[in-house]
């Protein structure tokens, strides 16, 4: 053995080509475990920065473990004489080498090493320079080793690692699963694998791995992080589908750089609008280019706004203050035809110097901007117009509203200076009720138009016979027209059915103020006439009914004629100003004929006089509807009943108020006691024995406690009476929403103030049945 090592030494020392050898060491049973160094050259030991001394006689599995097939090799050439040639990867050193083992002598064998890593080395350069990363695959043990680059590319840790903790620390483990099998495919069919997709971090990644003729066990590849390519490439699409947007409304896009003044046609219109692209083709420079087209096509007045807005200087300016997207509007000749153009600035991103140029034909956009102002004008002068009646009404509501209540307080006074002289103070009396009659139609005119105004208005149907309804017209008209000297004519000679289903209260007021304006405004000697008729033309179980007001009276101006159905109107003639009124009586029956569904026309002539024409479809009432009204009606009648016996409890916060109904009440025989707010109400009902009340009078707006909170505390009192005793709201509230409150709360019925005395009792009668 001595001789053989110095001859080793004599030959290999000096040899550059690592060069060892090792005897197998076997078992009992003859199988390897372990290989002992037995002569080493320099190189060989230079391979683990180990010198020749430190590792002769050492026991290689011993000192570094690793790959077992190192020592299977070796067994090989020791003990059958075989010459072996292998690859392998070495944990320690993390490289790759090729071995080449043959027999020496009995259990010995030397082999020699050659590092495959230099094979790579020019390739990794020009990987290097492509920005992608070389690594080693061991297709036995599933191992990579990473360059430098490689780890760099993929953010792995270290150089050394499992292909499945690559995976698991690049892909992730959803795109791991489909890696793994592609690398399994990879060991059976000896094909190529590329693979590339976005990690959960958002980077970008792509490996590809390939064989190599140099070894049937190691494969090599790149990995190579492409998210900067990637990024661009989606930028570039997101630019594409910009220019394709833009294109889609634009007749024409350009590209402008800055810089450069280079200018390039990405879309050119119609042959008319495409002349711009024409010209800066000719001319090759934006400046120039732009110039020709301002000087050619801009409408003159709009030619020097546009130079100092989209010339070289303002763009930059622009582009400097951060205005990345912005417009120019112009007017520009399309052949003889001025048309409105919108051109769009838009920067691509820095530090790019290029800009967008995108032109389109905003002609139908303006001219409905246009339309819009025009219509946004009107409304202007309307709601000016309007003010200005509204401010009219408010003059003419202060002469309105004091002329009755002067009446009022003026025969009031008269009255309380002549107690003793009863005709005169029966005539106070009665000129005061006129009054307030009058001042209480102003009220429910603005309330009305309120009502309508809101949506809240609210009909109530009942049988109405209209023949009925024309003569209470005559009656009320009457006495005032024979007064004014008017020959007034009601005729109902038209009707085929007079009984009808509608409202009427709305219908009493469409006649009263058709009827009204026309004894307002007719002179002595002039005539009026009033027709009820019939048309054939109505579907089944109805009826087409027409009201004509015809008079001979002033009569209204055209311009008049256009507003007469506005709120607060009054004609410009000087005759509403020697009459009373709100200037809302046509407001409110214009809209009531449009909410019973019908339509109401007027033909005036200033001198002569006017004439409106309703006309209404209205439901034929049915044998058992007209039954029930006319027992209702004379239910309704004035009440001649004794109401001795029976006790009332009044809740009215206002004394005047309370003591107005608790006389009203002692006059028909009740027994009345009063309460001033509801929580009063409340304590009084239940401290009194069950059904000791006939019924309660509730006002509904009250301090403390109101009239609906009230009701609703006396119906939930554990009493044999809470839930049957008759409780009547009356309240000053005329609209919808205080009506429902009441029913809400549970309420028997609601009369509102001003009180009608007959309706009360009425009412009373109804819901208090007889001792």
């Amino acid at each position: 053995m001595d001789e053989m090592l110095k001859v080793w030494a004599m030959t290999f020392d000096r040899s550059p080509q690592p060069f060892g050898i090792v005897e197998v060491l076997v078992d009992d049973s003859g199988r390897p475990y372990d290989a002992a160094y037995r002569y080493l050259n320099p190189a060989m030991a230079a391979v683990t920065d180990h010198t020749v001394e430190e590792l002769t006689g050492a026991l290689m599995y011993l000192m570094w473990g690793g790959d077992p097939t190192w020592l299977d090799h070796f067994y090989e050439a020791a003990f059958e004489d075989r010459v072996v040639q292998f690859e392998s990867l070495s944990d320690m050193l993390q490289q790759f080498f090729r071995a080449e083992a043959f027999p020496v002598g009995p259990g010995l064998c030397g082999f020699t090493l050659q590092d495959v890593t230099s094979w790579i080395v020019p390739a990794q350069r020009s990987l290097d320079k492509a920005g992608a990363g070389l690594f080693f695959y061991d297709m036995r043990y599933r191992q990579l080793l990473l360059t430098d680059s490689a780890r760099e590319q993929s953010g792995v840790g270290t150089n050394y690692i499992s292909l499945a903790e690559f995976i698991e620390l690049t892909f992730g483990a959803t795109a791991g699963d489909d890696l793994l099998r592609q690398m399994e495919n990879f060991l059976d069919d000896q094909t190529s694998l590329y693979q590339e997709g976005q990690l959960p971090d958002g980077r970008w990644l792509r490996i590809s791995l390939d064989h190599t003729g140099h070894s049937e066990r190691f494969a090599y590849g790149f990995v190579e992080d492409f998210t900067r390519t990637k990024q661009a490439e989606q930028k570039s699409e997101q630019y594409v589908e910009v220019i394709d947007s833009l294109g889609a409304e634009n007749f024409a896009l350009y590209l402008v750089d800055l810089e450069t003044n280079e200018l390039e046609v990405y879309r050119r219109g119609e042959d008319d609008t495409a002349n711009f692209a024409l010209i800066s083709e000719q001319e090759g420079d934006y400046p120039v280019a732009m110039e020709r087209y301002i000087d050619t096509y801009v409408v003159e007045e709009d030619r020097a706004r546009v130079r100092a807005e989209v010339g070289p200087d303002a763009l930059w300016r622009r582009l400097a203050e951060g205005d990345a997207d912005f417009s120019v509007g112009y007017r520009r000749l399309f052949g003889d035809e001025e048309q409105y153009v919108e051109l769009r600035i838009i920067r691509l991103p820095r530090p790019s110097s290029k800009v967008i140029l995108a032109a389109r034909n905003v002609t139908a956009e303006m001219r409905e901007q246009l339309l819009q102002k025009l219509a946004l004008q009107n409304a202007l002068d309307l709601a000016e117009h309007a003010s200005r009646a509204k401010s009219t009404f408010l003059t003419n509501m202060s002469h309105d509203f004091r002329t009755p209540m002067n009446s009022i307080s003026g025969f009031a006074s008269i009255a309380l200076d002549h107690l003793n002289d009863t005709d005169r103070v029966r005539d106070c009396l009665r000129k005061i009720m006129v009054s307030s009659d009058h001042l209480l139609s102003l009220v429910n005119d603005i309330l009305d138009v309120s009502r309508i105004e809101s949506g809240k208005l609210s009909f109530n149907e009942d049988v109405v016979d209209l023949a009925e309804a024309a003569e209470e017209v005559a009656t009320m008209f009457g006495d005032k027209a024979e007064a004014s000297g008017i020959d007034l004519t009601v005729s109902t000679s038209g009707l085929s059915h007079s009984r009808v289903v509608t409202d009427p209260l709305r219908l009493s007021q469409v006649l009263v103020n058709t009827v009204g304006n026309a004894v307002k405004f007719t002179p002595a000697g002039g005539l009026i006439t009033v027709t009820f008729s019939e048309s054939g033309e109505a579907p089944r179980g109805f009826g087409s009914y027409v009201i004509t007001v015809s008079d001979t009276g002033c009569g209204m101006t055209p311009e008049f004629l256009d507003r007469i159905f506005l709120p607060f109107e009054r004609d410009g003639l000087g005759y509403a100003n020697r009459t009373e009124g709100t200037g809302l009586g046509m407001t409110i029956t214009k809209s009531l004929v449009d909410l019973m569904g019908g339509e109401i026309q007027v033909e005036s002539t200033v001198g002569r006089g006017s004439t409106f024409t309703i006309t209404l479809p209205l439901r034929l009432a049915s044998p058992e509807e007209v039954s029930r009204e006319e027992a209702r009606s004379s239910a309704t009648d004035e009440c001649r009943r004794d109401f001795t016996g029976c006790k009332v409890l009044v809740v009215d916060d206002d004394d005047l108020s309370r003591e107005i109904l608790m006389e009203i009440l002692k006059d028909y025989g009740f027994t009345v006691e009063e309460a001033r707010d509801g929580d009063a109400a409340v304590r009084k009902v239940a401290s009194v024995a069950p059904f000791y009340y006939d019924a309660v009078l509730m006002d509904m707006r009250m301090p403390r406690m109101d009239g609906d909170e009230a009701t609703r505390e006396i119906r939930a009192l554990d009493r044999p009476d809470a839930a049957s005793l008759p409780i009547i709201a009356e309240t000053a509230d005329a609209f919808e929403e205080g009506q429902r409150r009441a029913r809400e709360a549970g309420m028997t019925a609601l009369t509102t103030k001003p009180l009608n005395t007959h309706a009360l009792i009425a009412l009373l009668a109804e819901h208090i049945p007889e001792k």
